[in-house]
Parts: structure tokens; C-alpha cells; sequence
């Protein structure tokens, strides 16, 4: 039986939690309303200063659908291998892990990760990325992160995707796929990873600095690009959840 939400939908917090509680107040979720559903469309960490005060929030939430992110994917295979590589400098997981494990628990001569004593967090942050879904399907709509894999034109072919065409699916520019045209045939996708800045490239009259969510043909992209913006993006929707 299918059953009505409102669905506040959120994408690319990078670990700025007061922008995302904000925004939510703003927007008028309540944690404690079993008919609010909280999705977020992945990247819940890195470049901002409040990763654990993110992590906190997204643990706590009573009514969530977590959806990973590239940068999910980046942590995962940090805490798996203990070993800091230079795009982990680039794209500011270094203030994560300092965060979740302490400033002194990175080696600075092999930029190795020294996880003694610190294993029940590892744990913590290996449970939370586990509980986050490639992507999530409501009666009108498809939530991912950054676009779909290749060949995909229908909703109901997304079950057949394996997890790593998922995980290079994450990193596909919404810019760089959508062309005017909508990406699936009968739902609308909603999407991340890109910040909506770059919406100009399809609406001559936008404004450069415009992070406001853009409205497309069968697309919906959300990513406010808060590091720069300062703001968290939220979308709110009814639809009906459908049975897995």
C-alpha cells in the first residue's frame, strides 16, 4: 500500500551542520513527525568544521533515507586502508579525520592513520556508511547523488545496477549529462554533487552566483555548493513511498 510523504530533501552538507539545521527549521522539518521523511542525496562530510556534529544529527533522525555520496566512498576506503592519499588533502578530508580521531592521529612522515584506541569510532563511521543506499525511488521520483549509470533511461532498470557502476555514477556532473532532455522517461531525478551555480549553462537568464535549486526538465538538481554559498539547499515534496 502506498503512503503519502513530505519529503525534505538535502544534498553536499560537507560537514556544515548550523547551515543544515537552518535551513531544516526554515524549511519546517520536525524529527518528531512520522509523516517527514529527511532524504539527503550523499556528501555529509569533508571541507566543513562540523563533521561530528553531522554525523550526531544524521545518527539521531527518527524518519531518514541516507544516500552516498563520492565522498562516502573516499572515507570508506580511508578507514580501510589506514592510508592518507593526496586527494584526501584536496577534498578536505583532512578536518574529518581530525575531528572523528584527533589531530595527532595522523602520522605526518607516511601519512598513515594511527586508529589505536580508536576502533569504536571507526566502527561508528563504517556502520553509518553502510546504512547509505545507492539511490532511493518514491512514486514520482529518483533521488541519487551525481547522475545515473550509463544506459539507464527507465526506473525500473535500477535494480539491475551493480555497486560499482553506482560508485562511478557518484561522480558524474549533472552538467556534463543532462542536455535538455529528461533523464528518466516517466520520473523526475533529483540529484547532487554539482552546485546549482552552474544551472546558468542552462537558463541564460540565472544569475552566476544563483545557488537557489534548479528546476529542469525531469531534473531537479539541489546542491547549493555550501562551502561557497554558506546555505543548504532544501526541497520539499509529497509523494507516495512505494513497497520495495
Amino acid at each position: 500500500m502506498n503512503k503519502k510523504k513530505k519529503l525534505f530533501v538535502v544534498s553536499d552538507i560537507h560537514g556544515h551542520y548550523t547551515f543544515l539545521k537552518d535551513a531544516l527549521n526554515e524549511a519546517g522539518f520536525d524529527n518528531d513527525n512520522p509523516e517527514h521523511l529527511l532524504i539527503c542525496c550523499g556528501d555529509y562530510f569533508d571541507r566543513g568544521r562540523e563533521n561530528l556534529d553531522v554525523l550526531k544529527f544524521f545518527e539521531r533522525l527518527k524518519h531518514k533515507v541516507l544516500i552516498r555520496g563520492n565522498h562516502e566512498d573516499l572515507l570508506l576506503k580511508l578507514l580501510q586502508t589506514g592510508k592518507v592519499l593526496p586527494h584526501n588533502y584536496i577534498n578536505g578530508t583532512m578536518q574529518t579525520l581530525t575531528e572523528f580521531f584527533g589531530k595527532y592521529s595522523i602520522n605526518p612522515i607516511d601519512d598513515s592513520i594511527d586508529f589505536s584506541g580508536k576502533t569504536r569510532m571507526v566502527d561508528r563511521v563504517c556502520e553509518f556508511i553502510d546504512e547509505t543506499v545507492n539511490y532511493f525511488e518514491t512514486e514520482n521520483y529518483v533521488f541519487v547523488h551525481g547522475w545515473l549509470p550509463e544506459k539507464i533511461k527507465a526506473s525500473e532498470e535500477l535494480q539491475r545496477v551493480n555497486d560499482n557502476a553506482w560508485e562511478q555514477a557518484r561522480w558524474i556532473k549533472w552538467t556534463e549529462k543532462y542536455d535538455g532532455d529528461r533523464p528518466l522517461a516517466e520520473k523526475t531525478l533529483i540529484c547532487g554533487h554539482m552546485p546549482t551555480f552552474y544551472a546558468k549553462k542552462f537558463d541564460k537568464d540565472r544569475d552566476n552566483n544563483n545557488s537557489d535549486i534548479f528546476y529542469g526538465n525531469g531534473l531537479i538538481a539541489i546542491d547549493a555548493g555550501t562551502f561557497d554559498s554558506k546555505r543548504v539547499n532544501v526541497l520539499v515534496l509529497e509523494d507516495n513511498l512505494i513497497n520495495s
